[in-house]
Order: C-alpha cells, then sequence, then structure tokens
C-alpha cells in the first residue's frame, strides 16, 4: 500500500499512540473503547437502516447510552449479514472518516461477503501493521514479496514490483504475485527476486519451504508473515524448522485485524484500540472472561459499513494469563478456525482435531492431506501419497483418526493427484459439512 503525506503522518501518530496503549489497564482502555463506540452506535442509528431499531436496547429515555445493556444488542452472523445487503451500508459517513472502498471476503464457506471499509480503517490499518513490524523487529529497509492476491492482478512471471510497504521507509520494496500461480512458479519468482521476508497463507508457505528444501534452492526469506488460515503445528515446525521466524496475523476483510502473536510466544494479543472483542460460550449469550468461544467482534472505525456485535464463524481460546512481554492487550490463547473446522458426532460431542506427522506417517506416507466430515459417522480423508507406489496401512491410519475423533466414525481414504484450494487460495486440513451454515 503507498501511503501520501497526511495518510502517513496519520499513521505514524497512531503507532505513537498504540505504544502506550498497549500497556492500559483494563478499566483504562475500557474508557478507550466506549469513547470510540459511542460515536459509532450514534451514527449506526442515524445513518444505517439495519441498526435503527436493532441500538434500542442500548438507549435510554433522553438517548444517553446504558452500557449495562450492551450484551442485549442481537448478535448477528456472516448470513445475516449477507440478507440484509445494503441496509448494512451507511447513507452518510462523517467527513474525518475519508470514502469508502470496496473488497469481498475470501467466500471459503461458498458465502463470499461484499464489504464497504472506510479509509479510516485504512489509517488504522497501517499502524497496526507496523505495531507488528515494530514488535517483531522486522527490517523496514529490506524487501518484502506477498503471494496472497487471488484476482490474478499479478501473475507470473513478473508480478509487480513496486515500494513503500511500510510506515518507516517509503522506498522499501515489495513484489506481488498472484496466488493462483503454482508452488514451483511461485520458488522461481522467490529465488529470482530473494525478498528478505515472505507474506503468504501458511499452508502455501509450508508447500514453497517443503520443495525448495527437496529441491536444494537457496530460501531468501527469513522470516514469514501469513494469515488467513489457521497455523499448525506441523506448518508451524516445517517453517520453523528451515530457520524462519513467523508472525502470525489474525483478521478478515469483514472484521478487520483483530490480532498478531506475541513476540515472547504463539500466542496472540488482540488489538483492543482498533476493535471490541468479546467470547461467547456455546450458548450464545454468555460473555466469557476466558476459554474457548465463539468470536464476535466490533470494528471501532468502520464507519461505511458498522458490524457491531457480528459473529464471524471465528472460535478462539481466551486467557487471563498475564503475558511476560508486560503488554495488557488480552491474550488469544490459541486460534481453532472457523465453526467448520470443528467435528461433531452422534452424541452431541466436538472435537477440534490436529494431528502431527509423526503420528500418521507410519500408517499414511502423504506429501498432503485433508480430512472431511459428511456426516456425524462418516469421514473421508483426500491425500496425496509421498510416492506413487507407498504402502498405505488404511487399518492403522483408521484406528488412529478414531482415537483422535470418535470411536463410531466410518473412514474411507481417497488416493487425489492434488488437493485442491478454495478460489481465495486458502486451504482447510479438517472441514466438517455436519454444522456448515
Amino acid at each position: 500500500m503507498a501511503f501520501d503525506g497526511v495518510v502517513l503522518r496519520n499513521a505514524l501518530k497512531f503507532t505513537e499512540i498504540l505504544h502506550n496503549t498497549e500497556i492500559y489497564s483494563a478499566a483504562k482502555m475500557q474508557a478507550y473503547q466506549r469513547r470510540l463506540l459511542k460515536r459509532l452506535v450514534y451514527h449506526a442509528k442515524a445513518e444505517v437502516p439495519f441498526y435503527e431499531t436493532r441500538l434500542n436496547p442500548l438507549f435510554g429515555p433522553k438517548d444517553e447510552i446504558r452500557w449495562e445493556a450492551w450484551k442485549d444488542i442481537p448478535i448477528f452472523s456472516r448470513a445475516e449479514a449477507q440478507a440484509a445487503g445494503d441496509a448494512l451500508f451507511a447513507r452518510n459517513t462523517p467527513p474525518q472518516t475519508g470514502n469508502y472502498s470496496t473488497q469481498t471476503t475470501s467466500g471459503s464457506t461458498g458465502m463470499p461477503l461484499t464489504v464497504r471499509r472506510s479509509a479510516l480503517t485504512s489509517i488504522m490499518s497501517a499502524a497496526i501493521n507496523q505495531r507488528i513490524f515494530n514488535w517483531h523487529n522486522v527490517n523496514c529497509d529490506g524487501t518484502i514479496a506477498f503471494i496472497f492476491d487471488d484476482t490474478d492482478a499479478f501473475p507470473y512471471p513478473d508480478g509487480l514490483v513496486e515500494r513503500d510497504w511500510n510506515l518507516k521507509n517509503k522506498s522499501a520494496q515489495v513484489y506481488q504475485l498472484s496466488i493462483g500461480c503454482t508452488v514451483n512458479q511461485q520458488i522461481e519468482w522467490l529465488v529470482r527476486n530473494a525478498p528478505d521476508i515472505l507474506g503468504t497463507y501458511p499452508q502455501n508457505a509450508r508447500a514453497i519451504v517443503e520443495q525448495m528444501q527437496r529441491s536444494a534452492q537457496p530460501i531468501s526469506f527469513q522470516t514469514l508473515i501469513c494469515h488467513g488460515e489457521v497455523l499448525g503445528r506441523e506448518t508451524r515446525q516445517v517453517i520453523e524448522g528451515a530457520g524462519i521466524k513467523i508472525i502470525d496475523r489474525f483478521g478478515g476483510e469483514d472484521i478487520g485485524v483483530i490480532s498478531a502473536n506475541c513476540p515472547n510466544g504463539t500466542w496472540h494479543h488482540q488489538f483492543s484500540e482498533v476493535g471490541l472483542m468479546e467470547i461467547v460460550a456455546d450458548d450464545g449469550q454468555t460473555i466469557l472472561k476466558t476459554g474457548m468461544g465463539a468470536l464476535v467482534g466490533t470494528p471501532l472505525y468502520n464507519y461505511a459499513m458498522p458490524f457491531i456485535r457480528y459473529r464471524n464463524g471465528d472460535q478462539i481460546e481466551l486467557s487471563s494469563t498475564p503475558c511476560s512481554c508486560g503488554r495488557t492487550l488480552p491474550r488469544i490463547e490459541s486460534i481453532l478456525g472457523r465453526d467448520r473446522n470443528v467435528f461433531t458426532f452422534s452424541d452431541g460431542s466436538q472435537v477440534w482435531p490436529d494431528m502431527n506427522q509423526w503420528e500418521y506417517a507410519p500408517f499414511l506416507p502423504a506429501k498432503q492431506f485433508q480430512v472431511i466430515q459428511h456426516a456425524p459417522t462418516e469421514v473421508e480423508v483426500l491425500y496425496v501419497p509421498s510416492e506413487e507406489n507407498a504402502e498405505v496401512d488404511e487399518s492403522g491410519f483408521s484406528k488412529l483418526l478414531r482415537a483422535k475423533l470418535h470411536s463410531d466414525i466410518l473412514v474411507k481414504l481417497t488416493k487425489v493427484q492434488a488437493l485442491e484450494r478454495a478460489p481465495s487460495g486458502k486451504f482447510e486440513t479438517w472441514k466438517s459439512y455436519v454444522n456448515a451454515s
């Protein structure tokens, strides 16, 4: 992203503010958020048809805000956002929030959502990204390569070369390539351009690293910035095993940037300055202070299309353990994935699956696999064999999967030549259709 003078100054100013707010007490951060929320909800009630009556529980007789009634504002889902359509768009926006841009979510569920974002959110996002770079001591004079674009706007072999990818150095060079290119094309492009940093989806990064190691190609990038998929343990081990540092970002087009991992570990810190995050229990109502639940978010700076108490489908685990880094921003212990990544069985039990290579390799010698739950007792495993005639112990692997998931499941193994990614370029190892919505 190129930053003009005004945007750059404002983003740098906000970056300085963030350096102070990340150690605020809980009470001070709540007051900070409520100042921003107050402006947002008054605007939404007046200018966004979807919220004209929806926010009524929050307002008293003289339109004063009753914060104790915040939990009475109905939570809404992506499906409800799609059904609302233009009713979620603001008729007018405050001049200081700038014009809006339009994006579309990746549609990994088959349900893309058109999102309007105020220009103000771009300033805040730039500052948050710079905060992440600062946390992890990223070299802002270095070169970075992004492989995210799913529109084929930056095709192989050249992609796009431009400058200005961070707030500290406007001349820092950035390369962009479309995710639709083959892994071998991506590798050739990376070797040719030799970036210091790579930004792409975790599974794509893993495929790149594994192939480069197999072919003894030089790996120039020593830092990976990833988002868009859950970063699994095995994928992390492969990438870090190659000597590459991982910076894991979490967010989406609809709800904006949410968090990034702490420099001291794999857990994340939520960016409370740009969004209110609530974790909701299975009953859909109870707000959890710690533990596992559904993410309900309220971005604080998007006036073009406010999302107030929006459940985007992500499940996370929140921790109350203080962080050794000294930052007081909420600690996300783990990001579990979307609702569709949890497996639900006939007895009502649920599992967030994960599996390491050392567990499955003795039974299933595979370069890549995907586990799909078609019904509560029916699980199919699509796999790409590590060698064409590799021997598969179907009985042993089925026993392992039953131990991991549920004793009642029937397991079907299907050998394939390749596993398809979603149109966005994302890939999910575990996918359930049982509770798909």
